[in-house]
């Protein structure tokens, strides 16, 4: 039996490590999981697609790869090896056509990035350069 909070919590730590500031991390997070559970996955690779900066790209893959883990149920098509936009929007259209599968996926990001998000707020506080 796997469990998914573990390989979620995972992932965010993951994420929350992103070199980058934290409060435009935790703010990305915040505004990403809104826009996953109003559009769900796929408006929310769109919207991560639309960020400048380094970091959303690294979000997305980190999300992505998140469903690749071996111990998650094989209904999820297999994650694409180039992280680019085309790839993961056709595999997310892949997921897709299974509402269970891509229902879960939801679920998955937004436990990731819940969990990203109150991370980044844990670890703020002063930057290493007011020391």
């Amino acid at each position: 039996m796997t469990n998914l909070d573990f390989v979620c919590m995972q992932t965010a730590q993951a994420m929350a490590g992103i070199p980058g500031d934290r409060a435009e991390k935790e703010n990305l997070a915040t505004k990403a999981l809104g826009v996953l559970h109003e559009n769900g996955p796929y408006g929310m690779v769109l919207y991560l697609e639309c960020q400048k900066g380094t970091v959303a790209p690294k979000y997305t893959e980190h999300l992505v790869n998140l469903c690749g883990k071996e111990t998650l149920p094989k209904s999820i098509p297999e994650v694409p090896a180039a992280h680019d936009f085309q790839s993961v929007t056709g595999w997310l259209q892949h997921a897709a056509a299974d509402l269970d599968t891509y229902l879960f996926i939801k679920r998955l990001w937004q436990q990731a990035l819940t969990y990203t998000r109150y991370h980044c707020k844990a670890t703020g506080g002063e930057s290493p350069s007011s020391e």
